[in-house]
Formats: structure tokens, C-alpha cells, sequence
């Protein structure tokens, strides 16, 4: 293992103060979250619906996301901070793995950047705090399988193939790209005599013993599960095998996708170092891992093409690329160790606590910016004043909700958690209303609404007995006077 060798022995922060830096930032983050709205983001309202209960599978997406949900509820109930937590520790994981990783391969104050430097990847120093879990987990994991593959490089030893066994089960369990970021791996271990000992070790065989058993029973279940779990996937990939224009489409789609992931990290860097960002000025600039990583891009290259022209893949979305190349800035520092002590670094610094702070303030900012401009998004959804509203009818918070969208049916989990809420979408069949108190609730007070709540009324049988039923306007939060407010069609009865 390198140990720190610095011209500004102060510039890195000890162990204790980069905990103590972490817990600020994310700490902020999860407080803001809680409090700036009670309403949630698309990705949110699902694991609020899926964690309702236990099962090897939800939809198109493995499981474990929603296992470690549950988990989070169980213990600190269902709520907006129970989401903001669990996907903020998750986060800063993320960080902390790819630091300890980077530690193994340069000095620290390098090291620090390295993992800070993820910051530049907008799926991740964004997007991954305002809506999306699978990719925030996948990426966590793939962080944590590439801390455990450097310590295997280092020193083999069986608990360590155990634990490569493990994670890897992990991180199929928490999205399926991680296939992908694996295999890519596996090439690159393989493609050098001095690792291909390592894959080739007997140990491997265990490791994979491992992670069978941990996929065992999501992949039990989605055997039965298959066209439900492909089919989604597969139209977000917009997939037409064997089509030339499809092919040559996909590329550029991959292209875009690369350059949207990368560009932040690679202009930012131009601009702080210059040339000395892409040019060492000693021979021994790379780390002992670089041949490593580099083989990994070259492998993930590769896949990435074959996917696209053998697979017809056509749309490529950036947030996919993220746990593929959330390693970027540690390739980058891990092959550059000359940067150590470079002038410029104060610089980069300042980048990255300016990106920090700016990042921070905009989602801090985002739904009142929407509401001020009349531009309401779902976290613009008055949460509190629509339940308050639902007991002022009637409504005792019990029985069963169906509501008409999956964003509504989350955001009514986290306010009424006695009651079991189902997603009733238009000309689908209705789901199952236990004996007892029933709510209907669609957003919108349109013809097609009222024809919703009339529709799946007559569907579960529940026209008759209405204890209450109706339409109000609540005003969207963060909005101003005057402008057009939020309306809601409800039908409270008692199931037969």
C-alpha cells in the first residue's frame, strides 16, 4: 500500500475530520430533503409502495434497494427522512469505499480527491440525490467490489474471495447492470499474467459459490418473472436487433451518454491543471493499479459496443453508465500520482467545494423555484394538506387507499401507514379492497378523472355505501397567490 507522500502535508484532512466532513454534507443534504417538501419524486413513491411487503421481486428492478428500505422503515418508520436517509448513507458509502480504494494506489491527499472528484459526474453529484435509488445502490456496490478487488491484488487470501463473493452478489441484487461493470472486470483481471493468477485461483470457485447463493432467490423468482422484468428494460433501451440505422443510432446514443457522464470531470480538469492534467512530467506518474483500470475501460469499451450493434441497442441513458464509470476520477488521479503536491490542487479544491455548494443550494432551492415560476413538479404536491384535507371528510387513515397514479399512492403511504395502498391505473384491472373502510383518490378534476374514480368505483363494487365523496382544491406548495392550484376527486366507502 502507498502511504501519503506530500508537499502539503495539511491539505489532506485526518481520518476523524473527513468523517466529520461527510456527515456534514450528506447530514445537510438529508435535512434538506426532509424538510423542503413532503410530497416525493417518482423513484421515492415506488420504494414508499414496493416496501408494503417482503417478495424476491419487485417489477423490473432486483430487489435489495427495497429489502434495505423495508429495513430503514422498520426501524425509523414510514417518512420522507426514512428515504432521504437510507439513499444519503448510501451515497456517502460510495464515497468512502472509492477513498479507501484510492488510498491503496496513491497519497492521500490524492486519495481524497479521487473520491470528492465523483462530485463532477452529474448522475452522481446530482441526480443520485434527487431522484434515483436502484443506480445509487449499484453504484455503491460497484465502489465496494472495486475496494475488495485491490486488496485481492494486493494480498490474496480466501476471506477476501469470500467477500468478492458476496459483493458481487450484492450487486446483481441491486441492479442487473452490474452484470455488465463485473464482466468488464473479469477481462480486465484477466487480460494481465500478473492478475489472470488471481481470477484463475482456486478460490474463485467459492467466491462464485457465494454469490449464487445470495441471487439464488431473487433469480428463482425471476425465472417466472421474466418477460415482466425484461420488457420494460428493453423498450427504455428502445432495442431493434439486427437493424443498421438502429446500430449505428445506439452508438451515437452511447457516445452522448459517455461524453454526459465524463464532461464536468474532463473540462473542469482542463481548465484547473492545463496540459499537466493529461501530461506527466515524470515516468513514474503511474500507480500500480493503472494497467488495471485502463484494461477496465478498454474491456468496458468493448461490451458497451457489443451491447449496442449485436443487441440493437439504440438509447443509451446516462444514469446507466454511472456505477460503470463512477471510477473515473480515481483512474484519472491513480494513473497521474505526479499530481501530488501540484500547485493547482488548491484550485481543484475550491472547484469542488464550489460545485458542493452549488449543487446543494439548487436542490435545496428546486421546488420552491418551481412553484414560484407556476411550474409545479411532484415535490410541489401539498402532502400535509391533502391528508389534513382526506380526515377532515372522514377518512381515518385505515383500510385500503387505491389511488390513480404511483407518485399519489407513495405520497399517501408515508402520510396514512395503517392503511395498504394499491396503484389503479386506467383499464387496468382493479386491485383486490379488503372488507372495510376503502379510499379512492385521483389527482385532477378533469372528465378523464371523474371517470377514473366512477370506473374503478363500479370495478370493486364499492358505488354503493359512500360514506363521503367529492373534489377540493388545495394550493401547491412553495406557490404563489393566484395561481392555479392542485385538485383532487375522491370516494370514501365501505367495501362488501
Amino acid at each position: 500500500m502507498i502511504r501519503a507522500t506530500t508537499n502539503s502535508p495539511a491539505a489532506a484532512p485526518s481520518g476523524r475530520q473527513l468523517l466529520l466532513l461527510m456527515l456534514v454534507y450528506f447530514g445537510a443534504h438529508l435535512l434538506s430533503r426532509t424538510l423542503i417538501s413532503g410530497a416525493l419524486e417518482l423513484d421515492e413513491a415506488e420504494q414508499a409502495l414496493w416496501t408494503q411487503q417482503l417478495a424476491p421481486g419487485y417489477g423490473a428492478q432486483p430487489p435489495l434497494y427495497t429489502w434495505l428500505q423495508w429495513g430503514v422503515f422498520q426501524l425509523a418508520g414510514v417518512s420522507v427522512f426514512s428515504l432521504a436517509l437510507l439513499k444519503n448513507v448510501l451515497i456517502a458509502l460510495t464515497y468512502l469505499f472509492v477513498y479507501l480504494a484510492a488510498l491503496r494506489a496513491m497519497p492521500a491527499p490524492l486519495a481524497l480527491l479521487a473520491s470528492a472528484s465523483m462530485l463532477l459526474i452529474p448522475h452522481i453529484g446530482w441526480e443520485s440525490h434527487r431522484d434515483l435509488t436502484h443506480s445509487v445502490l449499484v453504484t455503491t456496490m460497484a465502489s465496494a467490489t472495486v475496494l475488495v478487488t485491490m486488496r485481492l491484488v494486493e494480498r490474496p487470501r480466501p476471506a477476501l474471495y469470500l467477500l468478492l463473493g458476496l459483493v458481487a452478489g450484492l450487486g446483481m441484487l441491486s441492479k442487473y447492470s452490474y452484470a455488465l461493470f463485473f464482466a468488464a472486470l473479469a477481462l480486465a483481471m484477466l487480460a494481465s499474467p500478473r492478475t489472470r493468477t488471481l481470477a484463475l485461483n482456486p478460490w474463485i470457485l467459492a467466491s462464485a459459490l457465494v454469490a449464487i447463493v445470495v441471487v439464488a432467490p431473487h433469480a428463482w423468482w425471476l425465472l417466472d418473472h421474466w418477460q415482466m422484468a425484461s420488457d420494460r428494460t428493453l423498450a427504455k433501451m428502445e432495442a431493434r436487433p439486427g437493424a443498421v440505422a438502429g446500430a449505428l443510432a445506439g452508438l451515437g446514443s452511447l457516445v452522448e451518454a459517455v461524453a454526459g457522464t465524463l464532461v464536468v470531470l474532463v473540462v473542469a480538469a482542463a481548465a484547473v491543471f492545463g496540459r499537466d492534467a493529461w501530461r506527466a512530467k515524470t515516468p513514474g506518474a503511474r500507480g500500480p493499479f493503472c494497467s488495471l483500470w485502463l484494461r477496465y475501460l478498454a474491456a468496458l469499451a468493448v461490451l458497451l459496443a457489443a451491447m449496442v450493434v449485436l443487441g440493437g441497442v439504440t438509447n443509451v441513458k446516462g444514469r446507466w453508465l454511472q456505477p460503470l464509470l463512477c471510477m473515473a476520477p480515481l483512474v484519472w488521479f491513480g494513473c497521474r500520482t505526479d499530481l501530488d503536491g501540484h500547485p493547482r490542487l488548491r484550485a481543484w479544491r475550491r472547484v469542488l467545494a464550489g460545485f458542493a455548494i452549488v449543487f446543494f443550494t439548487l436542490l435545496t432551492l428546486r421546488p420552491a423555484y418551481d412553484g414560484w415560476r407556476g411550474k409545479p413538479g411532484d415535490l410541489n404536491q401539498p402532502a400535509a394538506a391533502l391528508a389534513h384535507a382526506l380526515n377532515a371528510e372522514g377518512y381515518d387513515g385505515r383500510g385500503t387507499i387505491v389511488a390513480a397514479d404511483r407518485v399519489m399512492a407513495g405520497v399517501l403511504r408515508t402520510r396514512f401507514t395503517g392503511a395498504r395502498v394499491e396503484v389503479s391505473a386506467a383499464g387496468a384491472p382493479p386491485p383486490g379492497v379488503a372488507d372495510g373502510e376503502a379510499l379512492l383518490l385521483v389527482a385532477g378534476a378533469g372528465p378523464a378523472d371523474e371517470a377514473w374514480l366512477r370506473d374503478r368505483a363500479e370495478a370493486l363494487g364499492l358505488a354503493e355505501g359512500a360514506a363521503a365523496a367529492g373534489e377540493f382544491e388545495l394550493p401547491f406548495a412553495y406557490s404563489r397567490p393566484g395561481q392555479p392550484k392542485a385538485g383532487y376527486r375522491f370516494l370514501l366507502v365501505r367495501a362488501r
